[in-house]
């Protein structure tokens, strides 16, 4: 009676192995990394022309979302498991993140434009085209939510390690994606002129560093709301 007690006290830990074991036979870095390859094209697909290639964007898109919850889904998520700064408070801090960013970058885009800082620089395109130099609002909240998604994994121990390594990479994109392919202003926006790398890189750490300030205030406010379950007193 004791021994068939024990042997089915002992029993969940066995599936619970088992379970763990067909959880991991999946790594969640392979399946980030093909959500984010299936992201790229996607985007490119549906900027295309044509039904067919809008149709495949949309199902490479559905796969990169697919994939995206299933690297997600392996992880322990919430106060208790991760923190102050758990995976629902890192999204609705890097949104608001790639807000402010974006509105940082624009103000200094137009304080670099209204005293001629471009202008010395052989830039001379006018505050209107001027923005055009720093991430869009809507790219910069794509931005922001993947700096508050994948905050805990970016290389750094301050937030400004952390947001100088994105911002450079917004302004990379910038340079190699957006100036010479959407805008067809030559590789590192050489056709607007050849230091137009310089204020998008200046730009792109601006917005760099005000998302990751936002995204690293959760852990340290001890009053945000985002830091405690619903209906959680703050002691």
């Amino acid at each position: 009676m004791h021994d068939s007690t024990a042997a089915s006290t002992a029993a969940p830990p066995a599936a619970t192995t088992a379970e763990q074991a067909s959880t991991e036979a999946f790594p969640s870095w392979l399946a980030l990394l093909i959500a984010v390859v299936a992201l790229g094209g996607g985007l490119q697909l549906v900027a295309g022309e044509g039904k067919d290639s809008i149709a495949a964007g949309m199902l490479l898109l559905m796969t990169a979302l697919a994939f995206t919850a299933v690297a997600l889904a392996q992880g322990a998520y919430g106060p208790d498991a991760e923190g102050p700064l758990d995976l629902s408070a890192r999204l609705g801090l890097g949104l608001l993140g790639g807000i402010l960013g974006a509105l940082a970058a624009r103000l200094i885009i137009w304080l670099t434009a209204e005293i001629g800082l471009l202008d010395l620089l052989g830039i001379h395109i006018g505050w209107e085209n001027a923005v055009l130099l720093g991430l869009a609002p809507l790219p910069a909240l794509f931005w922001g939510i993947g700096l508050g998604v994948l905050y805990p994994f970016i290389p750094g121990s301050t937030f400004a390690a952390k947001g100088v390594l994105v911002g450079t990479l917004s302004a990379l994109y910038l340079l190699l994606k957006t100036l010479p392919l959407d805008l067809g202003a030559g590789w590192l926006g050489w056709a607007v002129g050849p230091l137009t790398w310089a204020p998008v890189l200046f730009y792109g750490l601006v917005w760099g560093l005000a998302c990751a300030a936002t995204v690293s205030w959760g852990s340290r406010a001890d009053q945000a709301p985002v830091s405690r379950y619903l209906g959680q007193s703050p002691g």
